[in-house]
C-alpha cells in the first residue's frame, strides 16, 4: 500500500517550554499578538504567565478572554472583528479545544475577508490565503488541536457542528500548564485523546498510514498507563507529561488519518444537549473496539497490547474486542466519567441523534465498515446500555 504523511508543524516540548514562546515570536517578525482564550484559563492564572513571557520580551498584544465551549461562527466572528481592529498580524491561543480552534479560526480571518461561516470544508472552501503565523499552547491533554489540520465551529443557521482547516505555525505544549487541570476535566480530556489514538488507528478505506499507526499505538499506551495516575494525583508531573505527549500524538495521528463513528456520535449529541465532547467520545470508544474487532482483528489485539493487556492464545477475535471493551469501560468508572443517562439523556434522546451523526460528519466513511444510520442506531443503543 502506497502511503502518504508528513508532520504539519514543530511542537516545543516540555516542562518550562513555555519560556521558549517569546523566542518563537519574535522568529516570524510581526507587530502585535493577539492572544485567545477563555475565563477558565484565565482564573487558573495560566493567561498571566503567558503574558508575562511576552511582557518579558517586550512583544506587543492583545487579548480576548471570553471563549465559549464549542465557539459559535458569530461568537468567531466577533473575535476576528477585535482582532483585526488591534493590528494584530500573529495569534496565540491558550487553552482547551475550544480555545484552539477559535485561534485557528481568527488566524484565517486576520488574512482573508468576511465571515468564518463562508470557509466551512463541508461547503468545498476554505481560506484562499496564507493564514496569519499561530502559536497554540495546550492546557488540558485531550483535543490535540495544537497539531491537527481541523477546527470546530457551531454553525448558528444550521445548528450544526463545521469544519475550519488551519493548522498551528508552532506548537508549545508545556505539562506544567496542566497541573491545575481539575479531575473531571482531566478524565474527559484524557478519554478524549485516547479516543483519538483508537479511532485513528482502526479507520477504514486505506486510511492509516505507517507514522499515525506508531503515534496512535504509543498514544495508547501513554494515556492509559497515566490518565488514571493524573485523575488521582493532579500535581504528578510525570503523569502529566506523559498525558501530554500521548495527547500530541493521538493529535497528530488523527490529523493525519481522520476518526470515525465514536466521534461522528459524539458532535451529534453534544451540539444539541452540550455535554463536553471528551465524555461523549468516550462512552462510543467500547462500541468502537467491538464494532471493528472482526474486520481489523490485528489492529485491536494491538491496541490490547498497548494498554498491557494478556489475551489467551485461543481468544476469538469477538473476544479479543469484547475483553478491551470491557477493560475501557472499566476504566472510565475508575476515572467516574458519567454515562448517557447520567448526563441527563433518555435512550431514545441518544438514538434520535444517530440519522444527524451520519448526515452531518463527512468523516463517517472512514468507519472500518459501513455505517448507515440504523447501524448507528444500534452503536448508540450500545453505548447506552453497556455503560450504566
Amino acid at each position: 500500500m502506497v502511503s502518504t504523511y508528513n508532520l504539519l508543524c514543530p511542537v516545543v516540548f516540555g516542562a518550562g517550554s513555555l519560556e521558549k514562546l517569546g523566542e518563537k515570536i519574535q522568529e516570524f517578525k510581526g507587530k502585535k499578538v493577539f492572544c485567545i482564550y477563555d475565563q477558565g484559563v484565565k482564573m487558573a492564572g495560566i493567561a498571566k504567565k503567558v503574558t508575562n513571557v511576552l511582557e518579558k520580551n517586550n512583544i506587543p498584544f492583545d487579548v480576548f478572554e471570553d471563549v465559549k465551549p464549542d465557539p459559535a461562527d458569530t461568537i468567531i466572528d466577533d473575535i476576528a472583528k477585535e482582532a483585526r481592529e488591534s493590528g494584530a498580524d500573529i495569534v496565540v491561543g491558550i487553552g482547551g479545544g475550544s480555545s484552539l480552534d477559535a485561534a485557528k479560526s481568527v488566524a484565517g480571518l486576520l488574512t482573508n475577508p468576511g465571515r468564518i461561516s463562508e470557509y466551512y470544508m463541508e461547503d468545498g472552501k476554505g481560506f484562499p490565503t496564507p493564514t496569519a503565523p499561530m502559536i497554540l499552547i495546550p492546557t488540558a491533554a485531550g483535543t490535540g488541536s495544537e497539531v491537527t489540520i481541523m477546527a470546530v465551529v457551531t454553525d448558528t443557521a444550521s445548528g450544526v457542528k463545521k469544519t475550519i482547516i488551519n493548522h498551528a505555525s508552532v506548537a508549545v505544549v508545556d505539562p506544567e500548564l496542566t497541573l491545575t487541570v481539575p479531575p473531571h476535566v482531566t478524565a474527559a480530556t484524557g478519554m478524549d485523546a485516547l479516543s483519538h489514538a483508537i479511532e485513528s488507528y482502526t479507520c477504514g478505506n486505506g486510511a492509516t498510514n505507517p507514522l499515525s499507526d506508531v503515534l496512535a499505538l504509543e498514544a495508547t499506551k501513554l494515556i492509559t498507563a497515566n490518565l488514571e495516575k493524573a485523575y488521582v494525583n493532579g500535581s504528578d508531573l510525570e503523569a502529566r507529561s506523559n498525558l501530554c505527549l500521548g495527547s500530541n500524538f493521538a493529535g497528530i495521528a488523527f490529523s493525519a488519518v481522520g476518526v470515525h463513528f465514536g466521534h461522528a456520535a459524539a458532535h451529534e449529541i453534544g451540539a444539541k444537549f452540550h455535554i463536553p465532547h471528551g465524555v461523549l467520545c468516550a462512552l462510543m470508544l467500547p462500541e468502537v473496539i467491538e464494532f471493528s474487532a472482526d474486520v481489523l482483528p490485528e489492529r485491536v489485539r494491538n491496541i490490547a497490547g498497548a494498554m498491557g493487556l494478556s489475551i489467551s492464545e485461543g481468544a476469538s477475535d469477538t473476544e479479543v474486542g469484547h475483553m478491551v471493551a470491557e477493560y475501557l469501560r472499566d476504566y472510565m468508572k475508575k476515572i467516574q466519567v458519567r454515562s448517557l443517562s447520567q448526563c441527563g439523556i433518555s435512550r431514545e434522546e441518544a438514538i434520535d441523534c444517530a440519522e444527524g451523526a451520519v448526515k452531518h460528519n463527512w468523516f463517517i466513511m472512514l468507519t472500518p465498515k459501513p455505517c448507515d444510520v440504523e447501524t448507528m442506531k444500534e452503536l448508540i443503543a450500545k453505548a447506552y446500555d453497556n455503560y450504566q
